[in-house]
């Protein structure tokens, strides 16, 4: 399998950027279309204004598989409509429709969220008595209005996941589709150089309980190593492990985003002492049943948050010795 042509969509995230740098150990080669121009040692890298042109026909010449993990972040917006909704599910739909027209593609592995298959009740308030699948599917499908920018990010994945299956359905395409679903993606981002990046995105919710913060609205607690969700993205790719189309649910355990205080005091006890992580935060956690004994069968046993809370924060305080007047 190795050699082949991979063509990965945001790959200057932290999701996307621990994928490109997996499918390049693992032999491929890579073409990667990004938000702006970096230099990595790939076969070629399209700077590709994603979230404005939806259309992909000139990016996979010669492409085998595509790792699409480009979508809107939960960022505030007066208009979700149109920074989250449809860049989301036309960006999805629009790579889709253009591998259609690529007779080499085999398989494109979509970087979904545990989200798409939990309705919005029970991400808010809990359920005990449901268990949820890669193949739960949220009904009816959200529409407008869209709410804060946390309900959109939740839609838009609900409406993707959505769109792909009908896609499958309608289109019957000569490729398979594998979509990975993890909960909050934890774990040290390589992008981010400098301390006040390190929260940035699914990280601030281990930075900002070792930092302090403290928040009233709950979240639901899933959580995954960032390695992990890039293995097993670029794993997916294996026709011979995966067969055919399928969903992958990943959680790593069941805790509560409050333990990193624990797990910081236990790691990282000088840190603590002298109040470079003044712990104190808190997020309050609902706890849903999430099913992932498939994910676990076929690529194996996940990180747990004790792994992930080390890497966050371990990078951070890496990040802070660097820092200009940081004294030792």
């Amino acid at each position: 399998m190795a050699d082949n042509l991979v063509f990965i969509t945001g790959a200057t995230g932290h999701v996307g950027f621990a994928v490109l740098v997996v499918t390049l150990k693992a032999g491929h080669r890579v073409r990667a279309s990004v938000r702006r121009r970096d230099r990595h040692q790939i076969d070629e890298i399209k700077t590709h204004p994603f979230y404005q042109v939806f259309s992909f026909d000139a990016c996979l010449h010669g492409v085998t598989y595509i790792e699409h993990v480009a979508s809107p972040l939960p960022r505030p917006t007066e208009d979700p409509e149109n920074d989250i909704i449809i860049p989301a599910v036309r960006g999805t739909i629009s790579i889709l429709n253009s591998a259609l027209k690529v007779e080499s593609i085999r398989r494109v592995v979509i970087t979904s969220s545990a989200v798409a298959v939990i309705p919005s009740s029970a991400l808010s308030k809990g359920d005990s008595e449901n268990v949820y699948t890669a193949n739960s599917r949220v009904r009816p499908l959200p529409s407008s209005p869209w709410g804060d920018h946390s309900s959109a990010y939740r839609a838009s994945k609900v409406l993707a996941l959505g769109a792909t299956d009908r896609f499958l359905a309608e289109r019957r395409p000569h490729f398979s589709i594998v979509n990975v679903m993890p909960g909050y993606v934890i774990g040290a981002n390589e992008l981010a150089n400098d301390p006040s990046k390190v929260g940035s995105g699914s990280n601030g919710v281990v930075m900002g309980v070792v930092m302090g913060q403290k928040t009233s609205v709950a979240r639901p607690c899933a959580v995954v190593d960032v390695q992990d969700v890039a293995r097993i993205q670029v794993a997916a790719l294996d026709e011979r492990r995966v067969e055919g189309s399928k969903s992958f649910l990943l959680d790593s355990d069941s805790v509560s985003f409050d333990d990193a205080i624990d797990i910081v005091k236990k790691y990282f006890p000088e840190a603590v002492k002298d109040g470079t992580l003044p712990l104190g935060g808190s997020i309050p956690a609902v706890h849903l049943h999430l099913d992932v004994s498939d994910s676990i069968r076929t690529f194996g046993p996940l990180k747990n948050y004790e792994t992930q809370v080390r890497s966050v924060v371990a990078h951070n305080l890496a990040l802070q010795s660097k820092s200009p007047g940081k004294t030792k």
